[in-house]
């Protein structure tokens, strides 16, 4: 079926004589029409007997009158919905009023994205870039938007590494797989909590993939080592460490500490797992494992600090699976009764020394896998909890 768009009008249409009006996006309708010189052809694997057209909305920043974001995903997520009978789009906070939407959709006629006025999705998939966009005033007006029409959000916003630890405290299933965590608020805390432990991990709250992370460990001399993902530092005494890191303790830096807890090393280099999880609309699942091996430092295994990616073959042992299942719909659960309805996050976790696993943290909008398959795989289950989450909103 073809979808076209009247450029003049700005209205969508189709042009199946057959047909008269077909139900699309949230409180549309697509009727026929003769096709005008002037719009854009959008083709879609629609069937006579769907009921509906499902719309798509992927809410992202823009800068300059730029879209910013992964494209090649957005690209990517349009097709797949499309094969499917629905259309996608995407737009900017900024861009949402009234009863409609501005935004653009790739038109494979003209090769190129186009612009278009959409009426209201069905679901919108937060994909907004920072945590600061997620702050400014297009972003709270784009929040009441979808509260007023009742749009289904996959994905409320950015988490904060202390408040996830807080909430995940509260479970008897995930206290024993958190290290001791506490914030950084002024210099006594820091220094009882690294007396306490030793070696300990600071972290900035809202920072990933090993951004502004460092490790500390106390010697039994007093001497502090202080390690980054670019160098290592060595202090004669804990003052010196707290005299070059004063900025730590100023109240707008939203710091945590963080127990280094001792885990399994592969070639005397320590690896974690990062874990994709996603809702079907019903439930979560588990969509990949991936694995993380240090090489350069061993503060950090994210792949852009020098980490290496490696087999889940090379590390798994019997029962890996079924616990990290079990760890991650419990985490699910949390999150949801904490924030709202949670489509996708992913985890970062290790094999302890001793046995068992530690959580290091859950981030809310999981980066692009370097596995082809995880990567496949995510991007299929998010077109068909769209298209779940459309359905189950049109008939409720």
């Amino acid at each position: 079926m073809n979808i076209l768009y009247d450029m003049t009008r700005k209205v969508f249409f189709h042009k199946e004589e057959s047909l008269t009006a077909v139900p699309f996006a949230k409180d549309s309708f697509l009727l026929s029409a003769k096709e005008t010189s002037g719009s854009y052809t959008f083709k879609i694997d629609w069937k006579k007997n769907a009921l509906s057209v499902p719309l798509v909305g992927i809410v992202t920043g823009r800068d300059q009158g730029k879209y910013k974001g992964n494209f090649e995903l957005f690209r990517s997520i349009q097709r797949d919905i499309e094969e499917l009978g629905g259309m996608c789009f995407v737009f900017s906070p900024g861009d949402a009023g009234g009863k409609s939407i501005q935004g653009i959709s790739f038109n494979g006629n003209v090769n190129k994205w186009v612009k278009c006025t959409f009426p209201i999705p069905n679901v919108i998939y937060n994909r907004i870039p920072s945590r600061e966009a997620e702050q400014n005033k297009e972003y709270v007006k784009l929040k009441q938007f979808i509260t007023t029409f009742d749009i289904p959000y996959f994905n409320p916003h950015f988490f904060s590494k202390w408040d996830v630890h807080q909430i995940l405290s509260q479970s008897g299933e995930l206290r024993g797989y958190l290290p001791s965590t506490a914030l950084i608020e002024n210099q006594d805390r820091f220094v009882k909590f690294l007396e306490r432990h030793k070696k300990i991990y600071v972290k900035p709250s809202f920072a990933s993939q090993g951004r502004g992370i460092r490790l500390i460990e106390m010697e039994s001399n007093g001497t502090i080592i202080c390690r980054s993902i670019k160098k290592i530092e060595k202090f004669m005494s804990l003052k010196r460490l707290l005299t070059s890191y004063h900025e730590w303790f100023h109240p707008d830096q939203h710091l945590i500490m963080q127990e280094a807890i001792p885990c399994k090393t592969l070639y005397d280099h320590r690896y974690d797992y990062r874990v994709l999880v996603l809702h079907t609309g019903e439930e979560f699942k588990l969509m990949g494992i991936g694995v993380r091996i240090s090489q350069r430092q061993e503060v950090t295994t994210h792949v852009p600090a020098g980490g290496k990616v490696i087999s889940l073959t090379d590390v798994v042992t019997p029962g890996t699976k079924k616990e990290i299942l079990h760890i991650m719909k419990a985490c699910g659960r949390e999150l949801v009764q904490a924030f709202g309805y949670v489509g996708e996050f992913s985890v970062d976790l290790a094999p302890r020394e001793n046995g068992g696993f530690v959580l290091f943290e859950i981030n809310s909008k999981p980066m692009t896998f370097d596995e082809e398959e995880i990567e496949t795989n995510r991007r299929k289950q998010l077109v068909r909890t769209f298209l779940t989450l459309s359905k189950q909103y049109k008939e409720g």
